[in-house]
């Protein structure tokens, strides 16, 4: 699933995610994507820190307050400075800085796409800008 307000990044990340068959789902507000997995349980949410009615680690802690979402995998997604300890908070399993190298992204995607087991999972190291 993908959390992002702006109309570009989902389709960037959609052709990027394209390749690893998978079944996306997308929303363009925290509303939005809280209800969708809620509703579909999704393996993996990609959410974005800016949305316009919540940020993206509110909105990764308040999934996670959900028993039902225990084993979704969380990466934030932020275009500002990482803020690793507000990630780690909120309950996050990645966080990447944008913009970040294809590549890296789809790496960090696939890893958490096998790591589907609820242990506690701490935060990778964050994708430098551009890395």
């Amino acid at each position: 699933m993908i959390v992002d307000d702006d109309e570009y990044v989902h389709g960037a990340l959609e052709a990027a995610l394209r390749g690893l068959r998978v079944h996306l789902l997308t929303a363009h507000t925290a509303a939005e994507g809280e209800a969708l997995a809620l509703q579909y349980r999704p393996v993996l949410a990609i959410v974005d820190v800016g949305l316009p009615d919540r940020d993206g680690y509110q909105l990764t802690a308040d999934m996670r307050r959900e028993s039902s979402l225990a084993a979704m995998r969380i990466l934030i997604l932020t275009g500002q400075s990482p803020d690793e300890v507000a990630a780690n908070r909120a309950g996050a399993n990645g966080l990447l800085a944008k913009p970040f190298r294809l590549h890296h992204f789809l790496e960090v995607v696939r890893e958490q796409l096998g790591n589907r087991d609820h242990e506690e999972v701490r935060l990778p190291a964050v994708l430098a800008r551009g890395a």
